[in-house]
């Protein structure tokens, strides 16, 4: 599953998000331990604001240990920063049911008229690492 950190601080390390998740990714006798396979940063510009965000894509290999982590970590302090901890969506046009929609359902046509992503944002800088667990360490791939 892949999780995305909303809004974190320009200065969080990648060490710094392991270290974040890694609490509420720890099992105990009753629950799964999940581990990080990867962490993609995404350096977004809104150009209607003319601001710039930072957010992380973890994609961590349990979705048991994944929502866990959602639920502890969600609108929790962040290098002095609320995040918002999600699971991300990859989304697609194909999947939207109004492209494809037949005549039969018009309420369908009237419950959503637009899309809910943010238009004039762009994609600056994306920088991604993957991980491979040797034994307690993790390391750079």
């Amino acid at each position: 599953m892949i999780l995305i950190l909303r809004r974190i601080a320009k200065s969080a390390s990648d060490q710094e998000i392991i270290d974040f998740l890694d609490s509420a990714l720890k099992g105990n006798f009753f629950t799964k331990t999940g581990q990080i396979e990867s962490i993609n940063r995404l350096i977004l510009k809104d150009n209607r604001r003319k601001t710039i965000e930072y957010h992380a894509l973890v994609t961590i290999d349990s979705d048991v240990a994944a929502k866990r982590a959602v639920k502890k970590l969600h609108r929790k302090p962040f290098k002095n920063r609320i995040i918002i901890v999600r699971e991300y969506f990859y989304r697609s046009w194909h999947n939207d049911p109004r492209v494809n929609m037949h005549q039969w359902n018009e309420e369908l046509a009237d419950k959503r008229k637009g899309s809910r992503r943010r238009r004039r944002l762009e994609v600056v800088n994306e920088e991604s690492i993957k991980f491979s667990q040797s034994e307690d360490n993790f390391r750079t791939l």
